[in-house]
């Protein structure tokens, strides 16, 4: 007899990833407002650290093989570092850390649990060894965030602190009593200048953080700009 529970699988979370990043203007039911709004039943769960969060899995379509999407590495870049940052457990799925598509409503369950490019003679790409291009922009993006998150301890159980977007631009917080992180989405295609006012709760004392994206060092006084369908982690400390 098997007494272990499994996590809660957050699967209105990962419905609103899949449509989210493909709505570029922000209205009452499109758009970042979606997630928001997601986070603000988290009051349902018993432990919100135990909830597993996901951009797919084999029951689903591939985030990647989203017709919405179509392999589009900004939209994935948005998506991942939602699924990565925010509270609960990530969940990845073999293969979207290189950009495999795969949609199973059109061509069957088949297609999203197809082997994994390489390990095998007859594979022309080995994505083990020798990714491509494409597959190593996925890559590295993936890789950068998950050995950022693998040690730090605020992304683990830090509470959460979230905003209602502006110009479907989505701001939360994920912070401890010394030091926090924080999280900005711009889902708009275009630059949106944030007025760090508005966020002082969560930035608190700190005057400046560390983007771990790009490894700069930020102000968090005055304005910030950030760049269309371009996502941004500061951490910081107290």
């Amino acid at each position: 007899y098997n007494t272990y529970l499994p996590s809660v699988m957050d699967f209105t979370l990962h419905d609103a990833v899949m449509t989210v990043f493909n709505e570029n203007e922000q209205h009452w039911d499109k758009g970042m407002i979606k997630v928001y709004e997601n986070f603000v039943n988290d009051f349902l769960y018993p432990d919100i650290n135990n909830i597993l969060v996901f951009a797919g899995n084999h029951d689903t379509n591939r985030i990647n093989g989203n017709a919405l999407y179509k392999g589009d590495l900004a939209k994935y870049k948005l998506a991942m570092t939602l699924v990565l940052t925010t509270r609960g457990i990530p969940q990845l799925y073999y293969g979207d850390e290189i950009g495999m598509g795969g949609n199973r409503d059109t061509d069957g369950d088949g297609d999203v649990r197809r082997d994994f490019p390489g390990g095998w003679k007859a594979d022309e790409i080995n994505a083990f060894e020798k990714p491509t291009d494409d597959q190593k922009g996925y890559q590295d993006f993936t890789k950068k965030l998950l050995n950022y998150r693998k040690n730090k301890e605020v992304i683990h159980t830090g509470k959460l602190l979230q905003y209602v977007p502006e110009n479907n631009c989505y701001v939360y917080f994920r912070y401890r009593e010394d030091s926090g992180v924080m999280v900005i989405i711009n889902n708009h295609p275009e630059e949106v200048t944030l007025d760090l006012k508005r966020f002082k709760e969560g930035i608190y004392t700190a005057k400046e953080g560390t983007e771990i994206l790009t490894d700069k060092k930020l102000s968090l006084r005055g304005k910030l700009k950030v760049s269309g369908k371009t996502s941004m982690v500061i951490e910081y400390s107290f």
